[in-house]
C-alpha cells in the first residue's frame, strides 16, 4: 500500500475531492442496496465579485437521502454555458456515490448531459464536452469524466437519465438547485464551512420531508473513502487551508496562472482587487495609504497587508478600499479606489488598477492562445470605457440608450450574469451610470459618470432642481447586487407626466383627466414636489360633500405618501399598488416624472405571461402529435439517434422533439407538405426564446419572438386538424 505521499505523487490512483465539497446521507431514507433512486443533478454558475474567480457551483440531492453539493473554480472551457460545465460536475460526483450501489435515473434539464450519459452507456468512454483533456493528469490520475464514463459503461443497466424542462418542476430538482447554491456561496467566501454545512442539511431534510439526522460516518471527515480495490479513492483537498483562498489545480482545469488571472479581468469581467496589484508588482505588502477627507484635517491612514486588505490605524481590516474609507470618514459610502494615495508617490488606488488594466489589455492582444474576436472585442470595450472616463472627469459625460450601451458587451438583452460583468467593467474604471442602467427600460437615456468623491452621493434632501442624479452609495460599495424589476422598467420610453398645478380649475383638470382617458392626474406644487393628486373618484366625493367645493377641496393629499424612486423594487411597491391603484415615481434627478398603475404592472405581467402560456401551448400540441402519430418505440429510436434519452411521453422536452420531427423517417410519416429543415430551424429558434422565458430574463421578449410563437402554434394546429 503506498504512503499518503506516494498517493499525491501518483504512485496510485486518486481521485481528489473538489476544495469545497460535503456529501451526507439522511438516516431516516437508508434504503438496500440495488434499490432504484431518483437524483437531481444541478449546476450553478454566477460572476461574483468579490471572489478570486467565479465560482461553479454544483448539487445533487437523492430520494434515498444522499445528497452533495460543492463548487470548483475551474478554467477548463467547455462548449456551452459556465453552468453547463457546473452541472457535469454534479453528474461525476452523484455517479461516483451512486452507482452501482443503486438504480439510478438522473434528472437533469440539460439534453447535452443526456447525450453524453447515453455515449457512455454504449461504449463510447471518450465522450465529453468540448474542449476537456481526456488524458491523465500529471501525478498519474484519470480524468474525472474518463472514470465516470468507464464506470457508467461497466453498469450501463444501472444508470437512466431523464430530461425535465426545468429542474425547478421536481421537488428533487429544487432541492439540488439550492444546494448548487450554497456550494458557489461557500467556495465565494459567503458561508463559512460550518454555515454551508448545516445549510446542506436544512435543504435535503426540508426537501425530502424527514428529519435532519444523519447517517454516522464511519471515519474522520478528511480521511480517504473506502473504495474497492480496483477503484481510485479519494483524496481530500477541502480543508488544506484557507477556505476562501484559490484551489490548487484541478484535475481536469487548465492551470490557475497569473497571467491567465489577469485577462480574466479584461474579458470576463472581474472587479480588480488589492491582491491583483499586487500580484503585478504594482501595490506592496506593507505600502503606507493617505485618505484626505477635508482640507487642512489630518489625513486617514491605511496600510495594505500580505493578504491584499487594509487595515485602519485602529486595527481594524477590510477586504475592499471603499468599505474601509467609509468606515475610516464615518460616511455612508466612499469611492475608495478614487481616495486612497498611495504614500509618498501619490497615485491613486484608481491609477494603479488602470495601469494594470492597460497591462492586461497588451498582454490579450499578444496572446494567440486567447479567441481572437473576444480579445478584440473585450480591448474595444477598454478603450471605449478609458475614453468614457476620459469625457465624463471633463464634464461631458457620454450619453445614449441602455441598448446601445449594452452593444458593447454585445448584448441585446440583459440577465444577471451580464449586469454583474457590466457593473464590474465599469467599477474598474471608476464609472457608474445615471440613472442606473439595470433600473429602466432598454431605450431609455443614460450617461456615464464618475463616481462621486464627495463620499455623501445623492439623498433624499437633494435640493429641488438641482442636477442630482448622482450615484447613491450602493454604487460605490464595490458590491453587485442583483436589483430585480424595477419602477424605472415599467415606465414608457416617452412618458411625459401630466400634471396640474394646486391653484387650477375643475373645468382644467377634468379636462385633461378626458384629453387621455386618465383615472388620475398628479397635481404638482413644482416638478419636483407632489402636493397630491385628483381622481373622478376625489371630484364625485367633494362634489357629493359641497355642491360649491372648490378645485382644492378634491386633491386627493394623502397621495404625497406614495412617491417612490425609480430603482424601487416593483415587488416592495406591489401592496401599495394593490390598496390605492397608483403611485408616483421620481427619476434620477428627483423630478415627478411618472404615475404607475395597477393595469401598468398588468401590462408588464402580461409581456411575461404571454410568451409563457404560447411556449406551454406549443408544448403541449408537440407531445400531443408525437404522441398521436409514432409509437414509442419510434420516439426512443430516434431520440437515441440524437444521443438522447427518451422515457416516457409525458416527460419530452423541446431537444426531443426536435430528435423526433428531425428524424427523416418520422417526418416521411408525418406526411406534412412542408420543409424539414425550415421547420426544425425555427422550433430551434424558440427554443432559445423558452428558454429566455424559463430563465427570468428581466427584459420582455420582444414582439417579433411573441409573434413568431403565435404563428408557429398556428401552424402545428393547422397541420394537426386541431
Amino acid at each position: 500500500m503506498a504512503t499518503a505521499q506516494e498517493a499525491k505523487r501518483g504512485a496510485i490512483s486518486v481521485i481528489r475531492r473538489d476544495r469545497w465539497m460535503r456529501e451526507e446521507q439522511l438516516q431516516q431514507l437508508v434504503v438496500a442496496e440495488g434499490s432504484h433512486i431518483e437524483a437531481a443533478i444541478v449546476g450553478c454558475y454566477q460572476l461574483h465579485a468579490t471572489a478570486y474567480e467565479h465560482p461553479r457551483g454544483w448539487g445533487y440531492l437523492a430520494s434515498d437521502g444522499h445528497y452533495g453539493f460543492g463548487a470548483t473554480t475551474t478554467r477548463r472551457k467547455f462548449d456551452g454555458p459556465g453552468e453547463l460545465a457546473a452541472e457535469v460536475r454534479a453528474l461525476f460526483w452523484a455517479i461516483r456515490k451512486l452507482v452501482p450501489a443503486y438504480q439510478v435515473t438522473l434528472l437533469t434539464d440539460y439534453p447535452e448531459i443526456a447525450a453524453l450519459v447515453d455515449a457512455w452507456r454504449v461504449g463510447e468512454v471518450t465522450a465529453a464536452p468540448s474542449g476537456y483533456d481526456r488524458s491523465n493528469r500529471p501525478s498519474g490520475r484519470e480524468a474525472k469524466l474518463m472514470y465516470a464514463a468507464r464506470r457508467v459503461h461497466q453498469h450501463a443497466d444501472l444508470l437512466t437519465v431523464r430530461v425535465v424542462d426545468d429542474y425547478a418542476n421536481t421537488s428533487l430538482g429544487r432541492g439540488a438547485d439550492q444546494l448548487a447554491v450554497l456550494g458557489w456561496r461557500w467556495s465565494a467566501g459567503e458561508l463559512t464551512k460550518d454555515a454551508a454545512g448545516v445549510g446542506g442539511l436544512a435543504v435535503a431534510s426540508k426537501t425530502l420531508g424527514v428529519h435532519p439526522i444523519l447517517v454516522p460516518r464511519m471515519e474522520a471527515p478528511h480521511e480517504a473513502e473506502s473504495a474497492p480495490d480496483d477503484e481510485p479513492r479519494l483524496e481530500d483537498e477541502s480543508d488544506t487551508g484557507d477556505e476562501h483562498l484559490p484551489a490548487t489545480n484541478e484535475s481536469n482545469d487548465m492551470p490557475n496562472s497569473p497571467s491567465r488571472v489577469r485577462r480574466e479581468l479584461l474579458i470576463n469581467g472581474r472587479r480588480v482587487r488589492l491582491s491583483d496589484l499586487i500580484a503585478a508588482g504594482l501595490l506592496q505588502p506593507g505600502a503606507e495609504l493617505a485618505y484626505q477627507q477635508r482640507i487642512g484635517e489630518t489625513p486617514h491612514r491605511a496600510t495594505v497587508t500580505e493578504r491584499g486588505r487594509l487595515r485602519l490605524s485602529d486595527g481594524r481590516e477590510f477586504d475592499t478600499p471603499s468599505r474601509a474609507a467609509a468606515t475610516v470618514a464615518d460616511v455612508r459610502a466612499v469611492p475608495g479606489w478614487a481616495v486612497w494615495q498611495v504614500q509618498p508617490d501619490g497615485h491613486t488606488l484608481h491609477q494603479l488598477r488602470v495601469r494594470l488594466l492597460k497591462d492586461v489589455a497588451e498582454e490579450v492582444g499578444e496572446d494567440q492562445g486567447e479567441p481572437q474576436e473576444e480579445a478584440a472585442a473585450a480591448r474595444q470595450r477598454f478603450a471605449a470605457l478609458e475614453d468614457a472616463r476620459a469625457e465624463a472627469e471633463a464634464g461631458r459625460p457620454r450619453e445614449l440608450t441602455v441598448r446601445e450601451f449594452i452593444k458593447q458587451w454585445g448584448l441585446d438583452d440583459r440577465d444577471r450574469t451580464a449586469n454583474l460583468q457590466i457593473d464590474a467593467d465599469l467599477a474598474n474604471h471608476g464609472l457608474t451610470t445615471v440613472p442606473d442602467f439595470r433600473a429602466v427600460s432598454l431605450d431609455k437615456s443614460i450617461r456615464m459618470v464618475v463616481l462621486p468623491q464627495d463620499g455623501g452621493g445623492s439623498t433624499s434632501e437633494t435640493p429641488a432642481g438641482s442636477d442630482a442624479g448622482e450615484p447613491t452609495p450602493a454604487d460605490v460599495s464595490e458590491e453587485s447586487v442583483d436589483i430585480g424589476l424595477t419602477l424605472g422598467n415599467l415606465l414608457p420610453d416617452d412618458m411625459s407626466l401630466v400634471w396640474v398645478s394646486p391653484t387650477a380649475s375643475f373645468e382644467q383638470a377634468i379636462t385633461a383627466l378626458e384629453v387621455d382617458d386618465f383615472s388620475q392626474i398628479a397635481v404638482l406644487a413644482t416638478p419636483y414636489t407632489v402636493d397630491g393628486a385628483v381622481t373622478w373618484e376625489s371630484i364625485a366625493k367633494a362634489k357629493h360633500r359641497n355642491p360649491a367645493a372648490t378645485f382644492s377641496d378634491a386633491i386627493d393629499r394623502s397621495a404625497r405618501d406614495r412617491v417612490f424612486d425609480y430603482g424601487t423594487r416593483l415587488l416592495d411597491v406591489l401592496k401599495t399598488l394593490q390598496q390605492h391603484g397608483f403611485i408616483f415615481v421620481r427619476d434620477e434627478k428627483k423630478k415627478i416624472s411618472g404615475i404607475i398603475t395597477a393595469a401598468d404592472v398588468v401590462r408588464k405581467y402580461d409581456e411575461t405571461a404571454t410568451p409563457f402560456f404560447l411556449i406551454g401551448e406549443i408544448d403541449q400540441e408537440l407531445r400531443l402529435l408525437i404522441q398521436n402519430t409514432f409509437d414509442e418505440e419510434t420516439v426512443r429510436q430516434a431520440c437515441t439517434s440524437a444521443r438522447l434519452s427518451f422515457k416516457a411521453f409525458d416527460s419530452m422536452s423541446i431537444s426531443q422533439y426536435q430528435a423526433v420531427l428531425n428524424n427523416e423517417n418520422c417526418w416521411k410519416q408525418l406526411s406534412w407538405p412542408l420543409d424539414r429543415q425550415t421547420f426544425i430551424a425555427r422550433l430551434d429558434k424558440l427554443r432559445k426564446v423558452r428558454n429566455n422565458v424559463m430563465h427570468f430574463n428581466p427584459d420582455p421578449v420582444r414582439p417579433k419572438d411573441v409573434q413568431k410563437l403565435r404563428n408557429f402554434l398556428r401552424l402545428i394546429r393547422q397541420y394537426s386538424g386541431r
